[in-house]
């Protein structure tokens, strides 16, 4: 089970709806994940983003372009001149748009759905800004 649990006071809470201040004693609140537990579970199903939710705050609706699951590829030429045994480069290309920042507006527009958000704002000049208005789109 994951709480919110607080830094300064440890009262502890559950995590939805996702809160970042503790309403005891103001102070914030960061996930606390049972890892005894998660070992226990099988990580199964389409090789994606959304597959590891176990690690993640709790999230009812998933805004989803098919993020994750982009390939590992083995740069063994590259792992030789390093002088070490593997080197593995991951392809975020395969994203929907191209770029690792799809994980994160995965999430963040989800948890902006879930707790009724009519729209995002983000100050970016980058990827981040593609990514976040195409899974608001």
């Amino acid at each position: 089970m994951t709480v919110l649990r607080c830094i300064r006071c440890s009262n502890t809470f559950e995590p939805y709806h996702p809160n970042y201040k503790c309403p005891r004693c103001g102070g914030l609140l960061e996930y606390e994940i049972d890892y005894e537990n998660l070992k226990e579970e099988e990580f199964s199903g389409k090789f994606h983003f959304w597959r590891y939710r176990k690690f993640m705050p709790e999230i009812r609706n998933i805004a989803t372009l098919g993020e994750g699951g982009t390939p590992l590829h083995r740069a063994e030429r590259l792992a030789g001149r390093l002088k070490v045994r593997n080197v593995y480069l991951k392809d975020e290309t395969r994203n929907p748009t191209n770029s690792f920042r799809d994980r994160s507006a995965a999430l963040m527009v989800s948890n902006a759905m879930d707790i009724d958000y009519q729209a995002v704002v983000c100050a970016t000049n980058g990827n981040l800004g593609a990514s976040l208005a195409a899974y608001c789109a």
